[in-house]
């Protein structure tokens, strides 16, 4: 069975950086930092080094989707 090799392009695509994350949620450096220390966000799939971070793009969608149902399953905290 042959794979299909995925270019750098493609896993790119899959991955997001701090900065799409904070662009993209209207929130600050500081403040992502602090959910992810209270588990309240997917932690970094991706970590080479302080400055090369990167989460898993399905993790943040669906956390987007749906924040405090994702903190709920993800914890056990219900607010």
């Amino acid at each position: 069975m042959v794979l299909p090799i995925e270019t750098p392009t493609v896993l790119a695509q899959d991955l997001y950086t701090q900065n799409d994350i904070t662009t993209r949620c209207r929130i600050s450096k500081s403040h992502l930092f602090n959910l992810i220390k209270r588990g309240h966000f997917p932690a970094a799939a991706l970590r080479c080094g302080p400055r090369f971070t990167r989460w898993k793009a399905s993790d943040v969608q669906e956390w987007l989707a749906d924040p405090q149902g994702w903190i709920e399953a993800h914890t056990g905290v219900t607010a």
